[in-house]
């Protein structure tokens, strides 16, 4: 897919703590790491693994939208019976992998699927051509820019602008102490990445800093990023933004809109991951609530009228997804389209029992059947 993948839903018929304990890592193999001389990454599962410059020339692929493009080859003209695209069957890689706060791309024939950092690699990514067999992970960004310090490279998102890619990122500045936001390019979805930028993208230091990157594209092109502010980092509320790119996706232009902030009673202490979906004529907010390492972390969602806002929250009484049986503290979601249009939501959560890395979980990655009803999500797990 040449554009990223911009999760759309069918049309409607109307239309932390502190910041250096936030999301701990797990420490199975500990004497590794320090036997290194390195630090442990805060929101990094630490499973030691196998361990360029903005280019701006075309690649072969022309940049289109999935849907666009779909709904064309539906049109073209054949020789004989046309055999529509068939829904996919995802499913987690097999060997149950951490891969928090996932964010997964269609490109081409393949899908990609990111997560925040695990052991060595700082943004892993893996790839599958059905989105059920997945490739073991390769490191997408594997140096970090000068102003982010190793350990802590969360929640990456990825989209493709023009003809190369953008990989958003969450890492710890050196010079502030919070986590800020950095973008990286790629003439290729897998990476390598490169970060050449001597400041970060974003980093709200006044509230506590900025995580969880999230690109959106809109139908008519315009590139957008959401974010959390980590207010709780610093006792504050935690807040959700939203604000334009520039074309090329290196800049932001205008001003930050805060679209939500954390009140809900499942909600506390915080809110954070924003992922925005397009439901006819306004747009579904998916966030996670909760803290990150329990059983109350879950998903909620909000409406807004446009992806900078007004946002009205919906989950108020309860989130949209929350732990089940062998789901504990769902969180980190995001839509993913199939060939036949059908939409899933990819999400991570630790298997029932093992919630925590210092209990021997994992965040793996999870699916459910995403379906809509008079604008309104419905999840089948």
């Amino acid at each position: 897919m040449a554009r990223p993948l911009v999760a759309r839903a069918p049309i409607a018929p109307g239309r932390s703590g502190p910041a250096a304990g936030h999301r701990l890592a797990r420490l199975g193999l500990m004497s590794v790491v320090l036997a290194a001389g390195l630090s442990v990454p805060a929101r990094a599962a630490v499973v030691p693994t196998a361990a360029a410059s903005f280019d701006s020339s075309p690649t072969t692929a022309p940049a289109i939208d999935t849907d666009r493009g779909l709904k064309a080859r539906s049109r073209a003209r054949t020789a004989g019976p046309v055999t529509p695209p068939q829904p996919l069957a995802p499913a987690p890689p097999a060997d149950g992998r951490d891969a928090a706060d996932p964010f997964i791309l269609a490109d081409g024939d393949r899908y990609l699927l990111y997560s925040t950092q695990v052991g060595f690699h700082n943004v892993p990514v893996a790839t599958s051509p059905d989105l059920s067999n997945w490739s073991p992970p390769a490191d997408a960004l594997p140096q970090l820019p000068a102003w982010a310090a190793w350990g802590r490279t969360w929640a990456p998102g990825v989209v493709r602008l023009g003809h190369q890619y953008l990989l958003y990122f969450a890492a710890h500045d050196s010079r502030s102490g919070r986590q800020c936001i950095g973008v990286a390019a790629s003439q290729t979805a897998d990476g390598p990445f490169a970060a050449t930028s001597t400041e970060p993208l974003i980093c709200q230091t006044e509230l506590g800093g900025s995580i969880d990157p999230h690109p959106f594209v809109d139908d008519d092109g315009t590139a957008y990023l959401l974010w959390k502010a980590d207010g709780n980092a610093v006792g504050l509320a935690s807040t959700l933004f939203a604000q334009t790119l520039q074309p090329d996706g290196l800049a932001l232009t205008g001003q930050a809109a805060a679209l939500l902030s954390s009140g809900a009673p499942w909600e506390e202490p915080l809110i954070e991951n924003p992922a925005i979906v397009a439901t006819g004529q306004s747009y579904t907010l998916l966030y996670s609530g909760g803290w990150w390492e329990s059983r109350g972390y879950a998903v909620g969602y909000a409406t807004c009228g446009s992806p900078v806002g007004p946002c009205t929250k919906v989950t108020v009484d309860a989130p949209l997804v929350a732990t089940s049986d062998g789901e504990d503290g769902p969180g980190g979601a995001c839509v993913v389209s199939g060939p036949a249009h059908e939409q899933w939501l990819a999400y991570h959560a630790w298997t029932g029992g093992a919630v925590g890395y210092d209990q021997g979980g994992a965040r793996s990655l999870r699916f459910a059947a995403l379906t809509w009803q008079d604008g309104r999500p419905i999840v089948t797990r």
